[in-house]
C-alpha cells in the first residue's frame, strides 16, 4: 500500500490535523476502516482535492484496492451518526443508474452518470474528480451536492416542493439545469479550505 503511504506524507505536508493522524493510525491497515474514515465528510473533500491534484490515490488505485467497497456496498456511521449509510462511487458508468439510497454519496470520477434520489430522501453528495452526473428525484427531494475541480452537474426531473441546494468549490465547477427541474436550486460559490 504504498500509494497510501505516499497519500498520507503528503496529508502531514499539508498539515493534517493531529484528530485525522490518530484516526488514521487506528485505521492501520484496515481497508474497511480506512474508507470509513475517508467517508467522513470532513474526509471527503480532503481525499477527492488531493486525487484531483495528484497528490492523493488514483482511480486505478481505488479501484484495484478496495474494488470490493466501491459502487454499491454501504458503510455505516462513518461520522458516528447512528443509522446514517455512506457509499463511495468511483468510475461508476454502468448502463444502470446510481440509485442513491445513502446518506453520504462520493463520486469521483464518474462520467455519464444517472443518479436518481428515491423519494424524500435527503442525501448529500460529493462530485469531484471532472466527474460528470446528471441527477433526478422521484419525488420530494431535499439534496446538498458539494462540487468540486472540472465536475458538472445537470440536474432535472426535480418535483417543484423539491429543494436543491449546490455549493461549488471551483470556478471550473458547472450546474446545468433542465427544463424538467421545476425544484428551487441554490448555487452558492465556496472557498475550499483542507
Amino acid at each position: 500500500m504504498d500509494a497510501l503511504n505516499d497519500y498520507y506524507k503528503n496529508s502531514l505536508l499539508g498539515n493534517l490535523c493531529g484528530e485525522y493522524k490518530n484516526r488514521w493510525r487506528v485505521a492501520g491497515n484496515d481497508k474497511l476502516e480506512l474508507l470509513r474514515l475517508s467517508l467522513c465528510q470532513q474526509s471527503i473533500p480532503h481525499l477527492c482535492t488531493y486525487a484531483y491534484e495528484g497528490k492523493g490515490l488514483t482511480k486505478e488505485y481505488i479501484k484495484e484496492n478496495f474494488g470490493e467497497y466501491i459502487n454499491g456496498y454501504t458503510v455505516h456511521d462513518a461520522d458516528d451518526v447512528k443509522g446514517f449509510k455512506y457509499g463511495l462511487y468511483v468510475d461508476y458508468n454502468f448502463d444502470n443508474a446510481l440509485f442513491a439510497d445513502k446518506n453520504v454519496c462520493s463520486l469521483m470520477w464518474c462520467k455519464d452518470t444517472n443518479v436518481v434520489i428515491p423519494t424524500s430522501l435527503c442525501p448529500v453528495l460529493y462530485v469531484s474528480n471532472k466527474s460528470d452526473v446528471s441527477i433526478t428525484g422521484e419525488g420530494f427531494n431535499a439534496i446538498r451536492v458539494y462540487l468540486f475541480d472540472e465536475s458538472v452537474v445537470n440536474l432535472d426531473d426535480f418535483d417543484e416542493n423539491s429543494s436543491v441546494l449546490v455549493y461549488k468549490y471551483s470556478k471550473d465547477a458547472r450546474v446545468e439545469i433542465g427544463k424538467y427541474c421545476l425544484g428551487k436550486v441554490k448555487i452558492f460559490d465556496k472557498e475550499l479550505k483542507i
